[in-house]
């Protein structure tokens, strides 16, 4: 029996892989294993839980303080010896993670085959976002399979040179955690919002926005909730230190209330009811997409450029100024350019793309 090992060590990794591993044990046609390196900690072990999923091997490489160098080498070095001793057939990672990345190297030193999922994610620009268009670069280049989630991500790979036989569009196997999380009757917070506001769902995270800019972007939230009594907003606050010091210009605020990130089946719970999403992340930007959520992406350019054609997000750059004056657009009373954005999309699949995968990995081992 052929072997697996899905590598995963984020939430975003753990929310996208972990519907596959359950499809792939469901099938018992190979054997799966499971390697969490811990490179989110706290906020990786709430969606394995969810799901149901325990690792079989976890490299606790979380460390106060860590710089993307020391996290890449005790990835690197840990992954190595596991797979040095398992020598799995084939290794899977997801995205464009420092796990995906030292991950996806670890397996090529050791000369094992590498499958990408969400392959052709591409902003062409080598910085933004960072280090993660790096990395899914790097990762494309060594990958023996690319399950790209949309034609869009599928064409990237044929330009830059990938062969057609080992490129699959899948869908994403995010909106198959959404049926997941949405579709069963798990426990419903209340986050006791009073049901007359309108709810605004922001998040901030990424490296290259730190500082002023991201300080910046907290402001433009305060002055749209200022602007607009019937507006409350709730911020999951990443745990980097970086954003919770750019947070403090919104402390005190009456009705932005920051949480810890919560359990992947509460965050969804609560998305599936918001207003507005303000947010830099990937994923929620698919969430949101898959959803018909209006999303304002508080970034300079998306990977996600099939829900700016579907319409759902728009792109709003780093700048408060920017980002107040796209948010006062869509806020306002009986705005027209809202409620185009509210549509649901299924530009990121059915909810299907596990079974799609587990189907080629069948066919390809």
């Amino acid at each position: 029996m052929e072997r697996i090992m899905i590598v995963m060590g984020t939430r975003p990794e753990a929310i996208k892989l972990c519907p596959l591993v359950l499809e792939l044990k469901r099938r018992k046609k190979q054997e799966i294993l499971v390697c969490s390196t811990g490179q989110h900690r706290s906020m990786l072990d709430g969606v394995l839980r969810a799901f149901g999923v325990k690792p079989d091997f976890d490299l606790d490489v979380m460390r106060t303080g860590q710089t993307l160098s020391s996290v890449t080498a005790r990835i690197l070095k840990g992954l190595d010896e596991i797979l040095a001793a398992e020598r799995p057939d084939l290794v899977i990672v997801q995205g464009d993670t420092t796990t995906a990345f030292a991950g996806a190297l670890a397996a090529f030193q050791r000369r094992i085959p590498i499958a990408h999922v969400e392959a052709g994610l591409r902003t062409y620009h080598i910085d933004s976002p960072y280090p993660e268009e790096f990395h899914r670069q790097v990762i494309g280049l060594i990958a023996k399979w690319h399950f790209a989630p949309t034609e869009m991500a599928k064409e990237n790979l044929l330009r830059e040179g990938k062969k057609k036989k080992s490129v699959f569009v899948t869908g994403n196997t995010v909106v198959d955690a959404l049926r997941f999380t949405l579709g069963n009757d798990f426990h419903r917070p209340s986050w006791n919002i009073p049901t007359d506001y309108r709810l605004v769902l922001f998040t901030a995270h990424r490296r290259e926005s730190m500082g002023e800019q991201m300080k910046g972007m907290f402001s433009a939230l305060s002055r749209l909730v200022n602007e607009f009594p019937d507006v409350i907003a709730v911020c999951p606050l990443h745990h980097n230190p970086g954003v919770r010091a750019a947070a403090e210009v919104i402390r005190g605020q009456e009705r932005i209330r920051v949480i810890e990130p919560p359990d992947i089946l509460s965050f969804h719970q609560l998305l599936a009811r918001t207003y507005l999403v303000m947010t830099d992340s990937g994923g929620i930007q698919e969430e949101a997409v898959a959803l018909g959520i209006p999303t304002i992406v508080t970034r300079h350019s998306t990977e996600r450029s099939e829900g700016i054609k579907a319409g759902v997000l728009r792109l709003a750059g780093c700048s408060e100024e920017g980002i107040f004056n796209l948010g006062k657009e869509l806020l306002k009373p009986h705005s027209k350019e809202y409620k185009k954005m509210k549509t649901p999309a299924s530009v990121y699949g059915s909810g299907d793309a596990s079974v799609r995968i587990a189907d080629i990995l069948e066919r390809v081992m």
